[in-house]
């Protein structure tokens, strides 16, 4: 029978491993060799379609790998395709058989190379099975890589130590298990199948002699000094709890222990301490060590680590009398530690230790090592002098939204070039002022007739409809530019129909169930339907900083170009443009003397103030059980227009009204740009915000990513009203750590705004919120907060509305955090990490707000996070040296009880009121 590939192919399907053998090793080989090519041309058109079939043919293909390839360059090449990875498949007897038929010498060559393919997480046992028997065969050792040791040791565990497991790579493997970094995660230790984890091989191999216990016990500690993440350290740690090394060989490792418990995880730490005290129980740890590791361990925010090596360094104290001035400035390390209860307990092993003569040790030891909160009453103790605070209460002064001047738009597009740079960058990866220079340039290029270095651009990308709508749409405006005809397809018409719908005079009337975001597109489109048969050598809506506003100078000179050349500009571009205006300062001189009827509508525009400040108002959702009770809750806002005339644009709809439902939607509308969204309106962050809303509130109770727009709408205009504060609220508790910073830097900016004026139709002074001094407003006449469990929509302090008691964007977050945190909406240890960031960023003042105007609601629920919550405050409070009532607080700190809430309020309480 010849050696084709629909024979070979027939019994493959069949799954007949021992035909397929005979019918290669019956074939000579030459003719082997002369089948190679069709079998490399076939094995590459494979896919890696698993799903679709029963049994895949990669393992018997690989017999005639061996069989026909001239190398092992070659055979290593076509089994290391992704469809032939499924070594496990390999019936490896036969494979094995054909190789020796031949007589290969490279076997163990080839094995080698495979070893190379694998990947940093290791093969499954059997698919290292396979490798491991043609390193055997071929008598070949692997390279060292953290894929190789991986599959040994995993092959290793997965043989449950019986005689089959192998032994061979013991000696060159091994050591590297503890050398390689990472490969800690790669190790599996699965007890819930019989099979033994990694310490219970290394034992086993130590009680069968084949390896040294102390070697074993070095290279697990040297493993564990150099540190590296803590699900890679897990497995090394149990290793050493494992061998129960006794004090003695504790001792001769003293050293590494002290210096993991600096950076060490803090598993890692605990063992680390653990032995160190095992050693000095037994006498053989000097003084000198103990206190190096002292000074390694105390600035670590583990309490348990701190107060354990604080418990241990009084006992040493005892045990030593004479050396006690040396462990009293060892122990005053922890005067700095974020945890008042750590800092008091510091302070008292101090008090204990240092002889009272001692002034000038005592006064150097108070000066040198301040607690950023405990100072003021732990100096006087320790005879020492009022110690500086740290952290002080002004806010970084920044004026986003007005304050603070935003960065130029960069540059226009130059030329045909440069935009097509811009067009394929675009493409790779979205970027709002990139649209704005991509949709500008597009029509000064047009214009210029600079577009031959689009055409290329146009046919690699045309026709990829993986892209969004708006890409789409972009790829139809540059076949226009180019004067290309159509697609077939209906992409301009549907273009067409969109720009339709949104302009002034269409009867069809729109919704406002889409984003703002989708402004976007709807410019896009009218660029390509209108710039053919009605082109404009300039846009009026291309932004002039980075926000997306437009200056009212440069925007009355656009308007002026195009009267001039008896242009009208398009209706969506110049709708846009009136949005984004910054309209309120005072209308440009200039603006009388339009004539033409858009030309008008702008001037009046500019001096009517532009777009009206909507009317946002918090909405509280909830989803109820079976009983009526709320089982899960979300805050949003609504938004209403305060337009009293017609004279509005057909655009507002894009944005108002906006009306949530009652209950939670969780999912959003992720899909949009954040500096897209933000661009769109500029000068009214509070609108964005409440769209935007439920994404971000997902930041918070889904753990989702994304919190960019934060920033954006903090350095945008207009008032910042609920929809700004529970977005920043959400930020503030979202789940990972970057969108908390992204949050905090919105903080930092609107906490430096000043408060809107509040409405006072009496004339009369109303108090305000001081957070220095003075009572805060209780959320209702009995001072109580409203649990949200009783009462779904909770009206809540704030300036935003009429006749409400002022308050500062800060205090408002407060409140908010307040509220939400009561039940879990948020967690209020996020918060606490995230307003520590603030108060090291030196706006501990406005940090003492939040802290103030969040207590008073907390307080009643106990929320999870709260003792937190409440240390912060303490060192906050002394920080800016408040002087404050916080409703509760006083009824809370005369509560009998000694759990770690009742201490913290009991010490905010005294710093505030000493």
């Amino acid at each position: 029978m010849s050696l084709t590939w629909d024979v070979v192919e027939q019994y493959v399907r069949a799954d007949d491993s021992e035909t397929v053998t005979a019918l290669l090793l019956t074939a000579g080989e030459q003719e082997r060799r002369s089948f190679a090519a069709e079998l490399t041309t076939r094995i590459r058109a494979e896919q890696d379609d698993w799903w679709r079939r029963s049994r895949h043919p990669a393992g018997l293909y690989a017999l005639a790998v061996i069989a026909c390839t001239p190398s092992a360059a070659r055979a290593a090449g076509l089994l290391s395709r992704p469809a032939m990875r499924r070594w496990n498949e390999i019936p490896v007897d036969r494979f094995l058989e054909i190789a020796r038929a031949r007589g290969l010498t490279w076997t163990g060559d080839l094995g080698v190379r495979l070893c190379a393919a694998i990947p940093a997480e290791g093969l499954w046992p059997r698919e290292w099975s396979f490798v491991a028997a043609l390193l055997t065969e071929g008598r070949a050792e692997p390279p060292v890589t953290e894929g190789v040791v991986a599959s040994w040791l995993g092959a290793l565990i997965d043989s449950r130590l019986d005689e089959s497991a192998d032994l061979s790579l013991l000696h060159p493997l091994l050591p590297a298990v503890f050398e390689i970094d990472g490969i800690g995660s790669s190790i599996t230790a699965h007890t819930w199948d019989s099979k033994p984890g990694f310490p219970t091989v290394v034992t086993w191999l130590i009680e069968s002699g084949r390896i040294d216990r102390a070697k074993v016990l070095e290279m697990t500690v040297d493993r564990l000094a150099r540190g590296d993440r803590p699900v890679a350290l897990r497995e090394f740690t149990a290793l050493h709890e494992a061998l129960d090394p006794a004090p003695a060989e504790l001792a001769a490792h003293a050293s590494s222990y002290a210096r993991m418990l600096g950076t060490a995880p803090s598993t890692v730490a605990g063992l680390a301490q653990r032995c160190l005290r095992t050693i000095d129980d037994a006498g053989l740890l000097p003084l000198e060590t103990l206190l190096e590791a002292t000074a390694e361990v105390l600035p670590r925010t583990e309490k348990t680590l701190v107060r354990t090596q604080l418990t241990w360094l009084g006992r040493v104290a005892r045990r030593e009398p004479g050396r006690a001035v040396e462990i009293a400035e060892a122990a005053a390390g922890a005067f700095g530690h974020p945890a008042l209860d750590i800092q008091e307990r510091a302070l008292g092993l101090v008090t204990r230790l240092l002889p009272q003569s001692d002034l000038e040790l005592r006064k150097r030891l108070a000066v040198t090592s301040p607690g950023p909160a405990a100072a003021g009453r732990a100096v006087p103790q320790v005879g020492g002098e009022a110690v500086p605070q740290t952290g002080g209460g002004a806010v970084p002064q920044a004026g986003g939204g007005g304050g603070r001047a935003a960065a130029a738009m960069p540059a226009a597009i130059g030329g045909g070039a440069e935009l097509a740079e811009e067009v394929v960058a675009l493409f790779q990866a979205e970027d709002a002022v990139r649209w704005e220079r991509v949709l500008a340039g597009l029509v000064t290029v047009h214009t210029s007739g600079d577009t031959a270095a689009l055409g290329p651009v146009l046919d690699r990308y045309d026709g990829r409809f993986s892209f969004g709508p708006q890409s789409i749409y972009l790829l139809e405006a540059l076949r226009v530019v180019l004067g290309r005809p159509e697609r077939d397809d209906d992409v301009r018409w549907r273009m067409a129909g969109v720009v339709q719908a949104a302009l002034p005079d269409s009867s069809r009337p729109r919704s406002s169930a889409s984003p703002p975001a989708d402004l976007l597109s709807l410019r896009i489109a009218e660029l390509a339907v209108r710039q053919s048969g009605h082109p404009l050598p300039v846009l009026l809506a291309t932004p002039t900083d980075v926000t997306g506003a437009i200056d009212p100078d440069v925007l009355v000179d656009r308007m002026a170009r195009l009267e001039t050349a008896g242009l009208t500009p398009w209706p969506i571009d110049f709708e846009q443009a009136l949005l984004r205006v910054r309209a309120g300062s005072g209308t440009p001189a200039r603006a009388g003397t339009l004539t033409s009827a858009r030309g008008r509508q702008l001037a009046g525009w500019l001096a009517a103030g532009g777009l009206p400040d909507p009317v946002s108002t918090r909405k509280v959702q909830c989803n109820r059980g079976p009983d009526g009770e709320i089982v899960m809750r979300r805050v949003m806002a609504e938004l209403d227009s305060t337009r009293a005339d017609e004279d509005g644009l057909r655009l507002e709809d894009l944005f108002l009204p906006l009306r949530r439902t009652d209950h939670p939607r969780y999912f959003g509308d992720r899909d949009h740009h954040p500096g897209v969204l933000a661009m769109a309106l500029p000068r009214h962050r509070e609108v964005i915000a409440a769209w935007a809303l439920p994404d971000l509130a997902a930041l918070a109770d889904q753990d989702a990513r994304g919190a960019e727009l934060l920033p954006l709408l903090a350095d945008a205009g207009g008032p910042a009203g609920p929809a700004m504060v529970l977005a920043v609220t959400y930020g503030l508790a979202a789940r990972h750590e970057a969108d908390r910073i992204a949050a905090v830097d919105a903080f930092l900016v609107l906490a430096a705004e000043p408060s809107p004026e509040p409405p006072d139709p009496d004339g009369a002074d109303r108090p305000t919120f001081d957070p220095a001094g003075g009572a805060l407003p209780s959320p209702d006449p009995a001072g109580a907060a409203p649990p949200p469990a009783e009462t779904a929509n909770a009206v809540l302090p704030s300036s935003d509305l009429v006749g409400a008691v002022p308050m500062s964007f800060a205090a408002r977050v407060g409140v908010e955090v307040g509220d939400l945190g009561t039940d879990g909406t948020i967690k209020v240890g996020r918060v606490v990490s995230a307003l520590a960031e603030a108060h090291q960023a030196g706006a501990s003042g406005a940090v003492w707000e939040v802290l103030a105007a969040a207590i008073p609601g907390l307080l009643p629920h106990a929320p999870r996070g709260l003792p937190d919550l409440i240390e912060l405050a303490t060192r906050v409070a002394t920080a800016v040296g408040a002087r404050a009532t916080v409703p509760g607080l006083a009824e809370a700190a005369g509560r009998p009880g000694g759990n770690r809430l009742a201490r913290e309020v009991r010490r905010l309480h005294t710093a505030l009121t000493r």
